[in-house]
């Protein structure tokens, strides 16, 4: 299957499709040749996934922490970790949210440190340097249920510099194999069934079906329970996007800007909501625009809030539930020791989000907000207050 440029996102660029966001990630770095002795720097408030397809190079993840406002990692942390070691930054735009970067794409361009973007929160954002996935010399995005553009499992990588691009283009030949045709078509129509069906208040019980169905090995689910305790590559990870699904995948990032309208529409009625009630919100960096992925809270008693929201059928999601999400990860075994990011720990401790994708309507959204004003005690009306090194 051939690069295909995805209309709505970065048209410039040649985009390589892979099975999943995670094997983009590794694909890029196995073309920028890291391996065995180098270290690679993560934000401590992703996906297990991510210290992982680092590990599967052999290379060895490094974690800085992020910024109590944003979400987003903390810039000035993560430079002053580079070392001669050091052969990738990787930044994260959470909640869809931009990163404000800095001076962090110099300082890696003169350390000569490739810079990388996990976009899988962020497709179609944009910062005054330019879109997510423009700002550094790779970037890589998910493309999984939950996610902006979806089409079940699929990921996206692409390159800004010619060298790196000549490089993943061997990567994607020599090591990247199609999937069966079976699992393609399987994939497309588990996903076309749940763009179309999927309804809000089927949340919690669909969430706990899909789960078990995908551990049984009925359904392709994004993880396996092995997956978080394990640091060896599962079979059949590096895989591509699969050829049937080629259709289906520009269709879905040809529908982006329309999603990504919705979305602000939808966090749009939610800030409004937390303004009027001066509740704390996700810091915006100015002059970016954010993809409303999710819209984030802080709260108190999480574990508590979620279980009503369960018994009332109200969609709210609990990532990232740890520096490593999901909680179940077994952190060491991806190189994350407890006090490394004492702000995300914190954070991951209270955050909550709100759905805005396309089955949220007005009436969702006042059922939502309803259920919120019930437990406006426990919504957060400062950010963490911790304080990170760079802020000492």
């Amino acid at each position: 299957m051939d690069p295909v440029s995805p209309s709505g996102w970065i048209e410039s660029r040649q985009v390589f499709p892979f099975i999943k966001g995670r094997v983009a990630l590794y694909a890029i770095l196995r073309a920028a040749g890291i391996g065995p002795g180098d270290e690679v720097l993560v934000p401590g408030f992703t996906c297990y996934v991510v210290p992982a397809a680092v590990g599967y190079t052999g290379a060895k993840p490094l974690f800085y922490d992020i910024e109590p406002a944003t979400y987003n990692g903390d810039p000035h942390q993560a430079a002053a970790l580079i070392t001669p070691a050091t052969r990738a930054v990787i930044v994260q735009h959470t909640f869809g949210m931009p990163m404000d970067l800095g001076a962090l794409p110099e300082i890696c361009k003169q350390r000569k440190v490739i810079l990388v973007e996990d976009c899988a929160h962020a497709m179609g954002a944009e910062t005054p340097a330019g879109p997510v996935g423009t700002l550094g010399d790779a970037a890589f995005s998910s493309l999984q249920w939950s996610k902006l553009a979806t089409t079940g499992l699929g990921g996206l990588a692409h390159v800004s510099n010619a060298r790196l691009e000549s490089k993943l283009s061997e990567v994607f030949r020599d090591e990247i194999r199609e999937p069966g045709a079976l699992k393609s078509y399987k994939l497309a129509i588990l996903s076309s069934l749940y763009n179309r069906f999927f309804r809000p208040s089927w949340y919690w019980r669909i969430r706990g079906v899909y789960h078990w169905l995908s551990e049984r090995n009925v359904l392709y689910g994004s993880s396996t329970s092995s997956e978080f305790t394990e640091p060896n590559m599962p079979a059949n990870y590096r895989e591509r996007f699969g050829a049937p699904r080629a259709g289906q995948l520009r269709r879905v990032l040809a529908e982006l800007p329309l999603q990504l309208d919705h979305r602000k529409r939808i966090a749009g009625i939610y800030s409004d909501w937390c303004r009027e009630k001066g509740l704390f919100m996700q810091k915006t960096p100015p002059g970016c625009r954010s993809a409303h992925l999710r819209f984030p809270l802080l709260v108190e008693r999480r574990d508590e809030l979620l279980a009503a929201a369960q018994a009332e059928r109200i969609e709210i999601g609990d990532w990232m539930n740890a520096p490593l999400h999901p909680q179940e990860a077994t952190e060491r075994t991806f190189g994350y020791k407890r006090g490394m990011c004492s702000i995300a720990e914190a954070v991951a401790a209270r955050v909550i989000n709100l759905p805005t994708h396309r089955h949220i309507d007005e009436d969702e959204t006042e059922r939502i907000l309803g259920f919120l004003v019930r437990h406006e005690d426990q919504i957060a009306r400062h950010p963490i207050r911790l304080t990170s090194p760079s802020q000492l």
